[in-house]
């Protein structure tokens, strides 16, 4: 068989290939679509922290998705391991309950891409859902990640203190991990022991929020620190809140 044979088979086999599992990446329908566009309106409140990285390109500084979001999990891990560029910068300035807006799907195959702009902060951030293969799938992904009420309002069980404290993003004395969590979002690392067989946890928030680069006209990019004002250590004992510790202070893991 000659060469310009087997290449011929071989690209016959590659369209029947392509034809046969055409089916396996469906777009979704126009109605799914549709359904997106609406769930995506609107105000959104964060359920988890939503880093993005911010980078200077041709056309100015625009947001780069960090985080991907499937049916079944939510991670930055992956893209936070790509090699990053010169002129670029991660932003971890949006927590649990920050609200954002105005969002914008996009779709390309099994992924939804959103664009929004936060609401204080107003930088824009945007953020991948994956496996995206029906309505039903971007709904579960969705629920993981977002809100349509703030946190606070999903519990009005919770104590009227604690509602209060979550909605003016404070931490108070006596919360839970989960409504502490939604004040602070993941630390940065955590600490687990035991105290009289009681157990306890030491959470460290983030205190560097990381960078933005904004584009001031005439005078190119400029770069800017922001501090997430969170203190920098917080106690729980028995699953709840017991001490807060504001110092700033160097903090030795292995001692804990």
């Amino acid at each position: 068989m000659t060469k310009r044979c087997v290449d011929l088979c071989a690209a016959v086999l590659f369209l029947v290939f392509m034809f046969s599992t055409q089916g396996l990446w469906a777009e979704l329908s126009k109605e799914d679509r549709t359904a997106i566009k609406q769930m995506t309106s609107g105000t959104l409140y964060l359920r988890v922290d939503l880093p993005c990285k911010y980078a200077v390109g041709n056309w100015g500084v625009g947001p780069v998705s960090l985080l991907e979001v499937s049916p079944t999990e939510y991670s930055a891990e992956r893209k936070l391991a790509l090699p990053t560029r010169k002129r670029e910068s991660v932003y971890w300035g949006f927590f649990p309950n920050s609200s954002v807006r105005y969002g914008k799907p996009s779709f390309n195959g099994e992924t939804v891409s959103l664009d929004l702009e936060g609401v204080s902060p107003n930088h824009e951030v945007v953020l991948d859902f994956i496996n995206i293969r029906s309505l039903d799938d971007f709904t579960k992904a969705f629920n993981q990640v977002f809100s349509k009420v703030p946190l606070q309002d999903e519990h009005p069980e919770w104590p009227a203190d604690v509602r209060e404290a979550i909605a003016t993003h404070k931490l108070i004395l006596g919360m839970t991990k989960e409504q502490a969590f939604d004040v602070t979002g993941t630390p940065i690392n955590v600490v687990k022991g035991t105290e009289n067989d009681v157990k306890t946890e030491t959470w460290f928030p983030r205190q560097d929020v990381g960078t933005i680069i904004e584009t001031k006209m005439f005078h190119g990019a400029q770069i800017q620190s922001a501090r997430s004002g969170f203190p920098a250590l917080l106690k729980f004992k028995g699953g709840k809140l017991v001490s807060i510790e504001q110092s700033t202070r160097t903090v030795d893991l292995s001692d804990k």
